[in-house]
C-alpha cells in the first residue's frame, strides 16, 4: 500500500480554527468505484476530515480465528480476518486463558513499510503484557499490510491515517458482533504507537463512544500539516498531496479538518501519554504541546516524561506497561470498587461497620452517639493528623449530594452500582470546601474526591479527623451514621469487603 497512508495523524504548534462544515476550499473527493453503490458503506472517507470520519457508517463484522500462532500459558494467540467497511483485514488476537470475560484492548502500531511486515507485527512485547496481565488484545495489521486488502483509493493524498483510524474502530465492532463468550467488548482500551497514536487520537476525538480509556506512547503530532512536513520527502513517487491539499498557509481549512488537533475538545475518555526526551523519530515536543493542549480543555491527562528514552522504550520499558496496566484496570474495571485512603486494613481500628456504640462503651472519647455503626471508619496515621489527607471516590458514579450535615461536617454521596444494583456511598467528615467537583459530575474509581475535615473543627463537626464511609443499597439519600436495632443495620453493606 501507498506510503501515504503510513505517516501520521494529526495538527499543529501554530493556533488553528475549525473549519466549517461546507468551506469554500475544495477537499479532494473519492471516485464513485471506491464507494458501495448503495453510497451508504464507504471504504475510504469520501471528504479528507475528521469531522466526515466521525460521521461516517462503520461496519467491523465477520471476525474469523484462523488459526492458533502460539498457546502460552496464561492466554491463545490467534490469527485472525475481519471485514472492515468491506475490506478484508487481517491482524492477531491475544485472549487469556480462563472464563473472562476479560476486558478488551486495541493496539494500533508505527510505521512499518508494508513490503516488510508481517502479521502482527509492530507490538509484539505489549500484546504479551497485557494478555499476560488479563487482557484480550487485538491488534490490527491495518489495510494494505501482511493479507489484508489494498486500499481502493487513488487520490494518492496524505490522509493523517483515517482508513488506518477506520480499520482500527471496525475492529471494536467486528469483537462486539462476534460475541466471544470470554471478551467484554464493552469495556475497551486503546493504545498506539507512533502512527498508531495518531490512529488512536483520530477515534479518540471523532469516535469517543468506542473506548474507554486511551494510551499514547510516542505518538505523532496532533496536528496533520506538522506530521506531513516532517515525512514529505519519504512520500511515495506521485504524491498529489501539496497538489491538492496545497500549503497550511494557502488553504488552512483542508489541514485543520485533518488534524485531530482541531478536535480535542471532544474527548472524553481519560489519556495516559508517554514520551523519551531521546526521540529521534517523533520529537517529545509534540507531546508537550498535546499535553498542554489537552489540559486547557480541561481534559483528564497523564503525561509521563522518559529522560533518555528514545522512540521505543528500553529501559524504562516495564515502568510503561506497569503504569499502563494499572491505567486500564482503573478505567476498564466496570464495577471495581477500590479503596478511599491508602493502607486502607490498617485505619478502620476503632469503628468497624456494625459496632455497637454508647457514649459509656466507646472507642472514641467523648462519645455523642448511640447505635449500630452503619459504616466503618478509617483513621488518620501518625502525621496525618495536622496535614492534607487525600480521599478517592471507591467507585464509577455520580455525585448526587453534597453539603455539610450534622455530625458529620462534610459530606458527599456518590451513586454507584454493585452486582449491577444501584447503591449509594457516603463520604462523612470531609471538607466541604475541598469538594470542588459539582453535583452530578461522574467520578471514576479511585478519582479524586476531596480531602479530609480538620478534627474538632466546623468542617468535621467537632469529631475527630477520619473518614465514614457508608454503603446503602438504592437511590434514596441515608445520612444516618447509627440506626437502634440489628434489623435497620441489615439495610446497609459492610464495605470493606467491597475495597481492594
Amino acid at each position: 500500500m501507498r506510503r501515504l497512508y503510513l505517516f501520521l495523524s494529526v495538527l499543529c504548534l501554530t493556533a488553528c480554527t475549525v473549519a466549517e462544515p461546507h468551506s469554500s476550499q475544495v477537499f479532494p473527493t473519492v471516485p464513485g468505484d471506491a464507494i458501495e453503490e448503495s453510497a451508504t458503506l464507504e471504504q475510504v472517507p469520501a471528504e479528507l476530515s475528521v469531522e466526515y470520519f466521525a460521521h461516517m457508517r462503520l461496519s467491523g463484522t465477520g471476525l474469523t480465528l484462523t488459526g492458533v500462532l502460539a498457546d502460552e500459558p496464561l492466554y491463545t494467540r490467534y490469527s485472525i480476518t475481519y471485514q472492515s467497511n468491506g475490506l478484508m483485514i487481517s491482524g492477531i488476537m491475544n485472549i487469556p486463558k480462563g472464563d473472562g470475560p476479560f476486558p478488551l484492548v486495541v493496539l494500533n502500531h508505527g510505521y512499518i513499510a508494508p513490503n516488510v511486515y508481517t502479521n502482527g507485527r509492530g507490538l509484539k512485547r505489549e500484546q504479551d503484557y497485557l494478555a499476560r496481565n488479563g487482557f484480550a488484545v487485538i491488534h490490527s495489521d491495518y489495510r494494505g499490510h501482511a493479507s489484508s486488502d489494498p486500499s481502493p483509493d487513488e487520490r494518492m493524498v496524505y490522509d493523517a491515517g483515517l482508513e488506518y483510524s477506520m480499520d482500527s474502530a471496525n475492529a471494536i465492532s467486528a469483537v462486539r458482533a462476534a460475541n466471544l463468550p470470554t471478551v467484554d467488548a464493552g469495556r475497551v482500551g486503546m493504545l498506539g504507537h507512533s502512527l498508531g497514536g495518531g490512529v488512536t487520537l483520530n477515534i479518540a476525538v471523532a469516535r469517543p463512544d468506542l473506548v474507554d480509556a486511551v494510551i499514547l506512547y510516542a505518538p505523532v503530532h496532533s496536528n496533520a500539516w506538522e506530521n506531513f512536513l516532517r515525512w514529505r520527502d519519504e512520500r511515495e513517487e506521485g504524491d498529489r498531496t501539496r497538489a491538492l491539499l496545497k500549503t497550511r498557509e494557502e488553504n488552512p481549512d483542508a489541514w485543520n479538518a485533518l488534524s485531530s488537533l482541531t478536535h480535542l475538545a471532544d474527548i472524553d475518555d481519560p489519556i495516559l501519554l508517554f514520551h523519551g526526551s531521546a526521540d529521534e523519530s517523533v520529537p517529545k515536543e509534540w507531546s508537550d504541546f498535546l499535553a498542554e493542549r489537552l489540559k486547557v480543555y480541561g481534559k483528564e491527562v497523564t503525561y509521563v516524561e522518559y529522560e533518555g528514552e528514545h522512540h521505543e522504550f528500553i529501559r524504562r520499558w516495564d515502568d510503561f506497561m506497569e503504569r499502563s496496566v494499572d491505567f486500564l484496570h482503573m478505567h476498564l474495571a466496570g464495577e471495581q470498587w477500590v479503596a478511599p485512603l491508602d493502607a486502607v486494613y490498617d485505619r478502620v481500628s476503632k469503628k468497624p461497620f456494625g459496632i455497637f456504640i454508647t457514649p459509656q462503651d466507646s472507642p472514641v472519647e467523648p462519645e455523642r452517639f448511640t447505635g449500630y455503626h452503619t459504616g466503618a471508619d478509617f483513621e488518620v496515621r501518625p502525621g496525618e493528623e495536622e496535614g492534607t489527607v487525600g480521599v478517592r471516590a471507591v467507585c464509577s458514579g455520580e455525585i448526587i449530594f453534597k453539603d455539610w450535615v450534622r455530625g458529620y461536617g462534610g459530606v458527599v454521596i456518590q451513586q454507584c452500582t454493585r452486582g449491577g444494583e444501584p447503591v449509594t456511598v457516603l463520604y462523612g467528615h470531609l471538607d466541604i470546601a475541598s469538594v470542588t467537583l459539582p453535583l452530578l459530575h461522574t467520578l471514576r474509581s479511585g478519582d479524586p474526591l476531596g480531602t479530609l475535615g480538620e478534627g474538632h473543627t466546623e468542617e468535621t463537626d467537632g469529631e475527630r479527623k477520619h473518614l465514614h464511609l457508608a454503603v446503602h443499597p438504592g437511590t434514596v439519600i441515608e445520612l444516618r451514621g447509627y440506626v437502634q436495632g440489628e434489623q435497620e443495620l441489615a439495610a446497609w453493606v459492610d464495605p470493606m469487603p467491597l475495597l481492594r
